[in-house]
């Protein structure tokens, strides 16, 4: 497949929808499977899946191994014919919409739950910046919790705009545990390196 240009953001799977149910989506419009890729935990590759009938537009089933959640990416070279489909994916599969994830992280939950809603609210992040998703994601980095601003930290490197830029910098001031201090560092270098 050649010539993709622009991908939707990631449509994150709920527990009850999986592969199968993005393969009858696929079977829905047409598109048979082109690219089947089998995880890989120890060599950290994801399971990958793709449908696609030419190189204009491909839908793509994917896990995302940090956080374990599973997802759906639309990717090509028509942003009209992405939207649609992106449409008729949120339709048909049951997927975590914008205002859920921003609804979901919940900073009064228990940390291991809250930490995870923050990985899977950047997972689903929008492309282009937004307000919602930016303020969430700054509360989880100001959050008392360690295991809970390491996965902000994490949350920001699915889509690192460049306002997260100088949160981490601010982390990085006061941050006190060295494993959290680490991955920020790492984050900020390689944000200034794109």
């Amino acid at each position: 497949m050649t010539e993709i240009f622009d991908r939707s953001r990631r449509l994150v799977l709920r527990d009850d929808a999986d592969e199968s149910a993005v393969e009858e989506l696929a079977a829905l419009i047409g598109w048979p499977r082109r690219i089947d890729i089998p995880a890989d935990h120890e060599e950290w590759t994801p399971r990958q899946i793709s449908w696609y009938v030419g190189p204009a537009i491909a839908l793509t089933y994917c896990e995302d191994l940090l956080s374990g959640f599973f997802y759906v990416m639309i990717t090509g070279s028509d942003e009209k014919v992405i939207r649609s489909t992106v449409e008729l994916a949120e339709s048909t599969l049951n997927t975590w919409r914008l205002p859920e994830l921003v609804r979901s992280a919940d900073p009064e939950a228990d940390s291991d739950t809250y930490a995870a809603e923050v990985l899977r609210l950047g997972l689903g992040a929008p492309v282009e910046f937004d307000e919602e998703f930016f303020r969430s994601v700054r509360r989880a980095l100001r959050s008392d919790r360690p295991e809970v601003r390491k996965n902000a930290v994490w949350a920001i490197t699915y889509e690192p705009w460049p306002a997260y830029a100088p949160l981490l910098e601010e982390l990085l001031d006061e941050e006190q545990d060295e494993e959290v201090a680490d991955i920020a560092r790492s984050v900020l270098e390689e944000m200034g390196a794109t």
